[in-house]
């Protein structure tokens, strides 16, 4: 049962005939699926509702295509996800337009693996199922949405997920944007640990190959630094990033905080374990937001990897648990597996 299509970015490409693929995100459709006739949302909402999300693959962007495209971006979803989001509560749910809407975790599990191979041909059909359930509901207004989420392509599933978005008024959107900025030490460098660090990071970028991609200006994460009990260290550029990573308000996107801590567990699994990394996904991602990161000072990543297992295929996987930083402040906390394809 369809209530509604909403065609994002882009004109409708319901014709198959013409010859090229769209890039991705121009043939966007949020699909409303009332979970009875008796609900198609005259006014809004205040129980769960249904969505399928329906896109294109990416072919052309310049970070989810750029690098070895052994596999799909598994990216694509928590982004695509991400920009529907605040709209699915502001539209649906009756949160009044002044409360913007923050991400705070994200996870997803990827249940058939072979799916996000990146086939010769492209243009391969992203279709998401949403299950949007509001939280903390105030005098008929949530205060946030949990999003449950289950992903297939080309028609096979091959992903189940989750999100929690919160709806925060003004004030307390401005208080929470302070909060975030990092302490210095009032000099015109940054501390971490008793130790001076340039803006930036301010170290050496790894090679792009090693964390997955090819432009250098996509790679985001510095040399590690081995630190005791195996973990490995490294800094995160904030500064002199990419049009992909610009944020609003000298603020860091939470594309940026995923590609960071994606091409860290990359790397940790690829440095500790040997596993080639052009083979290589995050089979598993579980992100937590503390706080937001503001371009500019430094931000350091800390990975710690487990074991290598295969899986029941016999490919290895190696679990990382990462912590990013900024100043004495912690911005988010992931949990990782990386599996490398045979």
């Amino acid at each position: 049962m369809t209530e509604s299509m909403t065609v994002w970015r882009g004109a409708d490409t319901r014709d198959d005939t013409r010859p090229d693929p769209v890039p991705f995100g121009t043939s966007r459709h949020l699909i409303h699926c009332p979970v009875s006739w008796d609900n198609c949302l005259d006014s809004p909402g205040v129980g769960e509702e249904h969505f399928v999300l329906a896109d294109l693959l990416p072919h052309d962007h310049p970070l989810f295509n750029d690098g070895p495209v052994h596999f799909h971006d598994v990216q694509v979803v928590t982004e695509s996800l991400r920009e529907i989001g605040e709209f699915v509560g502001h539209r649906y749910f009756g949160v009044p337009a002044e409360r913007p809407g923050l991400f705070y975790r994200y996870d997803l599990r990827l249940t058939d693996l072979g799916a996000w191979r990146a086939g010769p041909g492209g243009g391969s059909r992203l279709s998401t199922r949403l299950r949007a359930v509001p939280t903390h509901v105030v005098n008929g207004v949530p205060r946030g949405v949990d999003f449950h989420t289950e992903v297939s392509i080309d028609g096979t599933p091959c992903a189940v997920g989750s999100a929690g978005l919160v709806f925060l008024a003004p004030a307390l959107y401005r208080n929470q944007l302070a909060f975030a900025q990092p302490l210095t030490d009032g000099t015109d460098g940054h501390r971490v640990d008793g130790h001076p660090v340039a803006p930036g990071g301010g170290t050496r970028r790894v090679p792009a190959a090693e964390v997955g991609r090819t432009a250098a200006d996509n790679v985001l994460v510095s040399d590690p630094e081995r630190l005791p009990s195996g973990r490995l260290c490294t800094w995160v550029r904030t500064d002199g990033v990419g049009a992909v990573f610009a944020g609003p308000g000298g603020r860091l996107p939470g594309l940026h905080l995923l590609e960071a801590l994606r091409q860290s567990a990359l790397l940790t699994a690829g440095r500790r374990h040997g596993l080639a990394v052009a083979r290589c996904t995050l089979a598993d991602s579980r992100v937590h937001f503390r706080g937001s990161a503001e371009a500019g000072p430094p931000l350091r990543c800390v990975a710690v990897p487990g074991e290598a297992r295969p899986d029941t295929v016999g490919r290895p996987r190696v679990p990382v648990t990462l912590t990013l930083s900024q100043g004495r402040k912690t911005v988010a906390e992931a949990t990782a597996v990386v599996a490398q394809d045979l």
